[in-house]
């Protein structure tokens, strides 16, 4: 076997996904609901449309985002989309830190900061690579980024690596078990759980069929990788920290919830024991 072909391949393929993403995520995640909303600049008052929606459409992620505790705090946020949770991490009293593999969310951010005058803390860079020294952060906040790297693995590793002993980091991936991936894509899913709980056969290739619902741009193409795992799997791949916990979260108003509200769906027990999102909390 050539080890330095294969590595030379891996790399090349990196490469190659790193390319895509930066030009796919240029044009800002939520961009289609963005305009929905009436979104026409990027004037906090517009913005303010948007952040609305975001935080009253994810009433959780004030659960698993700990902005109280971020005042004088070192916050990395990773994958920055419309800077919604940059602005709210920096107006917490954070010193704020944002990564993006893009020039248009890396933009959106420091514009924020720019209008609430503060420091434009957001630089553009790989999280499979990141720009931070070792043992830089207090937090990492990256919600919706990592499993869209390409490498998960090298991602959380990075997380890892930047923190500061003690520090914590907050991580949102997308669930492989969800009700979503058993309904939807059951021989995926089912081929997913034989492989990692079972040992039997190999990881799925998730086509594209399986990424509906998912991440998509105004023109309905799907992100250029995506990863799906599960609990127990997220918290063998985080075996470096040393604590962990995972809850799941999110529902949409689909097949076989197609006949409830989205609303309504969030007060059952569904998104706990079958959710779309897996939210990690991890410390170092």
């Amino acid at each position: 076997m050539n080890f330095a072909a294969i590595a030379t391949e891996a790399a090349a393929r990196q490469a190659d996904i790193d390319e895509r993403n930066a030009e796919y995520w240029s044009f800002l995640c939520g961009s289609q609901q963005a305009r929905d909303l009436g979104v026409t600049d990027s004037s906090l008052a517009s913005l303010k449309k948007f952040d609305d929606w975001y935080f009253a459409s994810y009433p959780y992620l004030t659960r698993h985002i700990p902005f109280d505790a971020m005042r004088g705090q070192q916050v990395l946020e990773i994958g920055l989309g419309y800077g919604t949770v940059s602005q709210r991490i920096a107006e917490a009293g954070a010193i704020y830190h944002g990564l993006d593999i893009s020039p248009g969310p890396v933009a959106m951010a420091n514009d924020r900061m720019r209008q609430i005058g503060l420091r434009e803390g957001a630089v553009r860079g790989s999280a499979l690579d990141s720009p931070f020294a070792d043992g830089a952060m207090d937090m990492v906040i990256t919600i919706g980024c990592l499993h869209h790297t390409g490498d998960l693995q090298r991602a959380l590793d990075e997380v890892w690596r930047v923190l500061k002993p003690g520090g914590r980091a907050v991580v949102m991936v997308y669930n492989a078990l969800s009700y979503r991936r058993w309904h939807q894509h059951t021989v995926e899913t089912n081929t997913y759980f034989r492989w990692w709980y079972l040992g039997e056969g190999s990881p799925p290739a998730w086509n594209l069929s399986a990424l509906a619902g998912y991440d998509t741009n105004i023109n309905g193409e799907t992100a250029p990788a995506t990863a799906f795992v599960s609990i127990d799997h997220l918290r063998h791949m985080c075996g470096a920290f040393s604590a962990f916990s995972a809850t799941l979260e999110n529902i949409s108003q689909e097949p076989p919830y197609a006949s409830q509200t989205r609303e309504d769906l969030l007060q059952t027990a569904i998104p706990e024991t079958s959710g779309l999102d897996l939210y990690a909390t991890l410390m170092k």
